[in-house]
């Protein structure tokens, strides 16, 4: 198994380089003016704060988990200047939260760093890195725990509704959200190939939509959509209002926050949709452990190809060769496997799907083959956690293997044997 390149050394290094008493007094000078007078202050160190399914998760998590403990939480993060960052997201937490800025290197390096909870008298310091502290919390929703639901400020809202109707959407009026994730997010990293899609496979959903009476604003990366794309009751915001700075981007939380649903890809936006309790149809989602739609989101799978035949894996085929747990292209190819997009036909057929179970119907997918599947991750998982790479790089915990969300009707495909039957 590939991962994180020598990430005990890395660790190691980086706590001994934490642990020299400049570096404290670093943190120490940081949170010192924030601290509760009668009782220890919750320190977090968020380092992504410029991806905002990292920058709105990790506090909920915070939130559902330490609120009731803390009076005051201290969450410090790299200057909230940077390209790609909502500084909004702050407002949609009450004044338990209190946050830090920094650009020291160092302490924003800390944020990757599994040590625990220190107690350091006032300040009790979670040294947790954000897969850690994801799949602790999915493991406490599967116990029973309910993520605490994010609630949009007035000012935020009222902000939003007017960049809304800048562009010629109106708020009053249902809308539904739409992103589309392509290789041109993060360009640099070309290791997401696994998670992106083509926008054009979406033009018959983004229809049906609009003919079911919703306007649709896609929100993410510019300059997307082909010539002759759709027009009417559609808008790109990211071309429609360019370079909005971190501290205006207003109008990006109304949208997840007050679409009647959305349809996206496995990113972030998906998690900032659920904080607000907007309902997501997740398409071209791989199998992947950190995944656990806790509203009533619809999936549908991308397939899995063996580049060598040219056959469709099967499911048990998928966990025995431990797919779900690879992340990056190159290693999808060291493997001989390609991932496989959803056809249009596909994604339309499931947004007909979600809408009919907006509207009170029930999912399509037989009780029985949801059972087998939700069966062979419950095994998957069962056996991964025994395994030391797995541990070591906290991947031992399979979202799929527990009751969470729902599976479209088709995203189990009809093939013979896909579930092993």
């Amino acid at each position: 198994m590939t991962g994180r390149p020598d990430v005990a050394a890395f660790e190691q290094d980086m706590r001994a380089r934490f642990l020299q008493r400049e570096n404290l007094e670093k943190l120490f000078r940081l949170v010192l003016p924030h601290l509760d007078a009668e009782q220890p202050t919750l320190v977090y160190i968020l380092t992504q704060s410029d991806r905002i399914g990292h920058f709105t998760l990790e506090p909920q998590i915070l939130k559902t988990l330490y609120a009731n403990t803390y009076r005051r939480i201290v969450i410090i993060t790299p200057t909230l200047d940077k390209p790609g960052t909502n500084a909004l997201v702050r407002d949609c937490f009450d004044d338990t939260f209190v946050w830090v800025e920094t650009d020291d290197p160092v302490i924003q390096s800390m944020g990757f760093l599994d040590g625990g909870l220190a107690d350091l008298k006032r300040i009790h310091l979670l040294l947790q890195s954000p897969r850690l502290l994801i799949v602790d919390f999915w493991r406490k929703v599967v116990g029973g725990v309910q993520p605490t639901r994010l609630a949009l400020p007035d000012a935020v809202r009222e902000r939003g509704h007017a960049q809304l109707r800048s562009i010629g959407i109106d708020p009053a009026a249902p809308f539904a959200f739409f992103h589309v994730r392509t290789m041109k997010y993060l360009d640099a990293l070309s290791h997401h190939g696994h998670r992106t899609a083509r926008i054009e496979s979406y033009a018959p959903s983004i229809r049906r939509i609009r003919d079911a009476g919703y306007q649709v604003v896609r929100i993410g990366e510019p300059r997307l959509e082909p010539p002759d794309w759709i027009s009417d009751g559609y808008v790109s915001l990211p071309d429609a209002l360019p370079d909005l700075m971190p501290d205006d981007r207003a109008v990006d939380l109304a949208v997840l926050a007050d679409a009647a649903f959305g349809t996206a890809q496995n990113s972030g936006p998906i998690w900032v949709a659920a904080a607000f309790g907007t309902p997501t149809l997740r398409t071209n989602t791989p199998f992947e452990h950190l995944n656990l739609p806790y509203n009533r989101d619809l999936t549908l799978f991308k397939r899995y190809r063996d580049r060598a035949d040219g056959r469709t894996l099967n499911y048990p085929e998928i966990l025995a060769r431990r797919l779900p747990s690879v992340f990056r292209d190159a290693d999808f190819e060291e493997r001989g496997v390609e991932l496989v997009e959803n056809s249009a036909d596909e994604i339309d057929v499931v947004t007909d799907e979600f809408l009919q179970m907006l509207g009170g119907a029930p999912g399509k997918l037989p009780t029985s083959r949801h059972q087998r599947f939700l069966d062979l991750g419950t095994a998957y998982e069962q056996s991964i956690s025994g395994e030391t790479w797995f541990r070591n790089e906290n991947l031992d915990f399979y979202g799929y293997g527990h009751r969470f969300g729902e599976i479209a009707g088709i995203a189990l495909p009809t093939e013979p044997d896909f579930l092993g039957e």
